[in-house]
């Protein structure tokens, strides 16, 4: 490359890859190697560029950043760095591989900041621009696409996922994370990659429990509408728990009691409870994956999980046989049942029921509309629709509330903690029980990007139709929120 003077590094940046991409691969301009915040990506190669790298130590780890933030969104890792002192006219080439610790973390702030701490090897080569050969070694670097295998940690799953998912559309969350814990053994691409094959290590874990708060993340995009599951945020379990306590303490004195929760995923709302309160609570789950991961977090602690244990039929595309709180097999459950039949026994539901809208426009897109719909055909559904008219049998968390308080709920200190928005009260009419007291919290912080209010409420299963009017709060770290109601 021609020595010249820059004053500023945009202007080395235009000059240098206007020099070398003809010679590299002519389909390649900056437009489409530019991303991540980071100078350019070619090929198997990441580029820095700096008017005079004046510390290869903060140059590099600030390479490193942008390398740890492609990785945790799903993106190859260039097997080479290459850092341009451009008014030295110097490239200085690293090897990722030996900076994969480093890569492998997680940064917080600009990538630029904070960066004179770090200590780095020499160079793998060192470069001189103004030598043809080492311009034609640099050439022969930049041409080459080799890339660092990196490990599948929590960080990164996510960003692994949505590729898998956007590149490969068929493509189920069993194909994706399997397991090999259990009587059905699918591997799945991140245990044996064969699409990502040069571009992740094997996850060497039989277990799936290291992503259990990511595990609604993890569904491909059909079995995300399908079940309408999302993660409840720790602080709002922690919160909800305020209510699950008071509905204990409205347990008349001789009673036992069950703590029910049958859309507890792989059992965030039961992380914080006490050993005396996970020993009265039963838990189920719908999507298989997430079962596996609540038998084994939970499995030896609650009193029962339904089913107790998985069977070689068990898995059906990717759902658990026995597990459908909709279905009439689910409402006759003879464990359940034995505490309902119980007038001695105080039952209290604790949940987050499924959302789904599947009539949206992605749905059609896909033409799975009708398919993520069979919900509607329920036993539960079917049975709702004979008291219930009008959209909110559309809603599937309705469908929940409905039948709690239709087949769980007999006596007035019987409870239900729901989470839901606010609108089967206050627009749809749904229930005419009495309000003890609840939280608002805000949509956005249960893995969706959208805001909105989302009420968690404890309600007696006492019947109250004077009631016009709710006044809940939320004072947790994530926000501070008043809401007043009426309807």
């Amino acid at each position: 490359m021609s020595q010249r003077v820059y004053t500023n590094e945009l202007e080395g940046q235009i000059d240098f890859f206007n020099t070398y991409l003809p010679r590299v691969d002519r389909t390649l301009d900056i437009s489409n190697i530019q991303n991540d915040y980071n100078d350019g990506v070619v090929r198997g190669n990441i580029v820095e560029f700096k008017l005079h790298i004046d510390s290869l130590n903060s140059t590099l780890f600030q390479t490193v950043k942008y390398l740890s933030s492609m990785r945790i969104k799903g993106k190859n890792i260039p097997r080479n760095i290459v850092l341009i002192s451009l008014n030295d006219n110097k490239a200085f080439i690293y090897h990722s591989q030996d900076y994969l610790s480093d890569i492998e973390k997680v940064y917080i702030g600009g990538a630029s900041r904070d960066n004179s701490a770090f200590v780095c090897g020499q160079p793998n080569e060192a470069l001189d621009l103004d030598s043809q050969t080492d311009e034609e070694r640099l050439i022969t670097i930049l041409r080459t696409n080799e890339f660092t295998k990196i490990h599948i940690d929590e960080d990164c799953i996510v960003g692994w996922a949505t590729r898998y998912y956007r590149e490969n559309p068929n493509a189920t969350k069993s194909d994706f994370i399997g397991d090999t814990t259990g009587k059905v053994q699918i591997i799945g691409e991140i245990r044996r990659p064969t699409k990502f094959e040069q571009f992740i290590l094997p996850y060497e874990k039989s277990s799936n429990e290291k992503f259990r708060y990511l595990m609604d993340r993890l569904n491909d995009f059909l079995q995300k509408k399908d079940l309408g599951a999302f993660y409840t945020h720790e602080l709002y379990a922690e919160k909800s728990l305020e209510l699950v306590r008071e509905a204990l303490s409205r347990v008349p004195v001789g009673n036992d009691y069950v703590i029910i929760d049958r859309c507890a995923g792989t059992g965030n709302l039961e992380c914080l409870m006490t050993p005396e309160e996970l020993s009265h609570t039963i838990v189920s789950t719908l999507e298989y994956y997430e079962y596996k991961v609540l038998l084994e977090v939970l499995g030896d602690k609650v009193r029962h999980i339904i089913p107790p244990t998985e069977k070689e039929d068990s898995f059906h595309q990717g759902k658990v046989r026995g597990a459908d709180a909709l279905s009439k097999e689910y409402i006759v459950n003879e464990i359940i049942q034995q505490y309902i039949n119980n007038p001695k026994c105080t039952i209290i539901l604790f949940e987050n029921p499924p959302y789904a809208d599947t009539t949206s426009i992605e749905h059609q897109k896909q033409g799975a509309g009708k398919k993520s719909s069979e919900w509607k055909k329920s036993y539960v559904v079917e049975e709702m629709k004979k008291t219930v008219s009008g959209t909110a049998t559309n809603d599937l968390g309705n469908a929940f509330i409905w039948s709690a308080f239709n087949y769980y709920l007999r006596q007035d200190t019987d409870s239900y903690i729901i989470y839901s928005p606010v609108k089967y009260w206050k627009a749809q009419h749904l229930i005419n029980k009495t309000f003890i007291r609840g939280f608002a919290f805000n949509r956005k912080h249960f893995h969706t990007n959208i805001q909105a209010c989302v009420m968690c409420a404890l309600w007696s299963n006492k019947i109250d139709n004077s009631i016009k009017e709710l006044k809940f709060n939320s004072s947790v770290k994530l926000e501070v929120v008043q809401y007043r109601l009426s309807r």
